[in-house]
């Protein structure tokens, strides 16, 4: 079967699933989404991959772009891939992917108040509604190490 060169194709985000242990339960940061997909629905820290940038770089870049440079982590490390089809009504399809952080210091600060209401910290086995779509595979791969989601 011949493809459709001129057709969409999917594009490749990242999402950072940063960990905080606090109050003795694992937290999660998450921000309600606006102005583009999945707006009003909670996500982490994210977005697309930059030409040239490794995953981990991208992760990192998305963190300090979204929460500045005032919160630290540790190195990134990959999670699991989503194929994110959730919103191909509103012309949206990406390849995920999840990786994870755990939190070292420092408070995430509002950067981008164009694109997110607010990040706080979020109990994982208590998490808001409505999650945005790859957050619900985080945490399943986090728990359970799934390394794929299609």
């Amino acid at each position: 079967m011949k493809r459709d060169e001129s057709a969409p194709r999917p594009k490749t985000g990242i999402s950072l699933l940063v960990i905080r242990q606090f109050e003795g339960r694992l937290h999660v940061l998450l921000g309600q989404r606006r102005g583009s997909h999945g707006e009003g629905e909670w996500g982490t820290p994210g977005g697309h991959q930059e030409f040239g940038e490794t995953f981990e770089e991208s992760g990192l870049s998305e963190l300090e772009e979204e929460c500045g440079d005032e919160i630290n982590v540790t190195r990134p490390r990959f999670l699991c891939v989503t194929n994110l089809r959730e919103y191909l009504d509103q012309g949206k399809h990406y390849t995920d992917i999840g990786m994870v952080s755990h939190w070292v210091s420092g408070d995430p600060k509002l950067m981008e108040p164009e694109k997110c209401l607010g990040w706080t910290w979020h109990p994982i086995d208590n998490l808001p509604t409505p999650l945005f779509a790859p957050v619900e595979n985080l945490v399943i791969a986090y728990h359970t190490g799934q390394p794929y989601f299609g």
